[in-house]
């Protein structure tokens, strides 16, 4: 059976989205579902017609609501297939996206939708009530990743790394206000910036703000292959994003490592991170001081909670349950198909 996949990108800085979509890829392939990705970076839909007349799938599974799932519609409404939608982020808490006529139009003919969490479900829920009978929760699942080479440091800096392309949502200008007053008092702390630009006048203003903080390193786009060598190198992770439709690829990542994260209180961090056992949550800039003050002085209690972490994804975010789940849905889906 085959399965075409609708990426809203494929290339340029990483997202959440294309690491998603490659190891949907990757695992499905051992359910004996064949898959071809469609990327929609260019918009061009003569090009990504080509691509599903050529592979001719039984199914089309579109990731995000409004940047994949209008053109799985059109696709699916002349080919007679079935199609699927999987909510990734911004599709769920960026009200515009959300309540766009594209993204109603899209749900309401979707054979079937899936999402990260039951939070997630919750928010979909609220906004269209009708999908309820519609929508599955498929955990997402992550790959630990090897360490490959090193980032160097110094055994006695604390090494604060947020891994996030740079845009608005993810908070980056925010942590670096927030940190100033620890940076200060404790020459030690760093924070590590990775990721690519994605809003150039927002990366402009970081770097800008970055150049007057000699604390703060911009690491770029660093390539999905090193991030392993990047976790291991950080005594933290960051999260300090405005939402996260699911849990943040990043995140899961750093915990399969065993790293110690320390993510904005939001439902997508919140369906992940169990508060002082897995992590910890901040709701605002003096919560997030007090506690990179407190793991700064406590190793141990930074190794007891990346090992706890590392438990709990590994055993809860399997890629092989993940793409077992979605086969399933597929046969599922055909078979109501054609009935």
């Amino acid at each position: 059976m085959r399965v075409a996949l609708l990426s809203p990108f494929s290339i340029g800085p990483l997202r959440g989205n294309i690491i998603t979509v490659q190891r949907v890829a990757h695992y499905l392939a051992a359910t004996g579902w064949e898959t071809a990705t469609i990327p929609l970076d260019t918009n061009d839909y003569q090009a990504c017609k080509l691509i599903a007349d050529r592979y001719q799938p039984d199914l089309l599974h579109a990731f995000h609501a409004l940047q994949s799932a209008p053109l799985a519609r059109t696709l699916a409404r002349q080919s007679g297939l079935p199609y699927l939608v999987t909510m990734t982020g911004s599709d769920l808490y960026e009200p515009s996206f959300l309540h766009h006529p594209d993204t109603s139009l899209a749900l309401n003919d979707a054979a079937a939708i899936t999402c990260f969490d039951t939070l997630a479900v919750a928010q979909l829920n609220s906004a269209y009530p009708h999908l309820t009978g519609r929508v599955t929760v498929i955990p997402q699942g992550v790959e630990p990743l090897t360490t490959g080479q090193p980032f160097p440091r110094t055994a006695e800096e604390l090494i604060i790394l947020l891994p996030a392309a740079l845009r608005p949502v993810k908070g980056v200008l925010e942590a670096m206000e927030a940190l100033s007053p620890l940076a200060a008092e404790r020459p030690q702390l760093k924070l590590w910036l990775a990721g690519g630009d994605l809003d150039p006048q927002y990366a402009a203003l970081v770097r800008q703000q970055a150049s007057t903080r000699p604390w703060v390193r911009l690491l770029g786009e660093v390539p999905h292959e090193r991030m392993g060598g990047l976790y291991a190198a950080c005594d933290l992770v960051l999260n300090n994003s405005r939402f996260e439709g699911g849990m943040a690829n990043t995140l899961l990542e750093a915990m399969a490592a065993g790293k110690p994260v320390v993510a904005c209180d939001v439902p997508g961090n919140r369906s992940l991170i169990t508060h002082a056992v897995t992590g910890w949550l901040f709701s605002d800039h003096q919560e997030l001081s007090g506690l990179i003050r407190r793991l700064g002085n406590d190793s141990c209690l930074r190794i007891k909670a990346g090992q706890a972490a590392r438990a709990q994804v590994l055993h809860r975010f399997s890629p092989q349950h993940e793409a077992a789940a979605l086969a399933a849905l597929y046969q599922q889906t055909l078979a109501t198909h054609r009935t």
